[in-house]
């Protein structure tokens, strides 16, 4: 499996257990951004996110977010989150009526757990 499509299954995966709550957490839009990056960046964007999760990065985190660390990998830290492809589609995740701030409730972060994160990675390798 290429890591474009590994990274593509990640946020599938992880939008199937936000949708339990009942919010939207990406559509085709997302995967098509996705599918846009080379197959390095999504190596390493992927890379960093099984990292991350390795070491216990859960819940919402930047950590476990495509687009935030493409954003940090690729020196655009100092661009406003306003640049992000996924903010220009889903709202600046730190602003009111954005999706972010709509699935962020406590139920939600709590739910992302080591384990779930684990098992979404378990479920991509095999």
């Amino acid at each position: 499996m290429t890591y474009k499509k590994k990274l593509v299954k990640f946020v599938k995966l992880k939008k199937v257990h936000i949708e339990k709550f009942g919010f939207i957490y990406a559509d085709h839009r997302d995967y098509e951004d996705i599918k846009s990056w080379t197959e390095e960046k999504c190596k390493e964007i992927y890379s960093a996110i099984v990292n991350n999760i390795t070491i216990g990065s859960h819940g919402l985190s930047d950590l476990t977010c495509p687009w935030c660390i493409y954003r940090d990998l690729y020196n655009l830290s100092y661009s406003p989150c306003f640049s992000c492809s996924y903010g220009k589609r889903h709202g600046e995740c730190l602003k009111n009526f954005s999706s972010y701030k709509k699935y962020a409730t406590i139920e939600v972060k709590y739910s992302l757990t080591d384990k779930v994160y684990q098992d979404i990675i378990n479920k991509i390798e095999s």
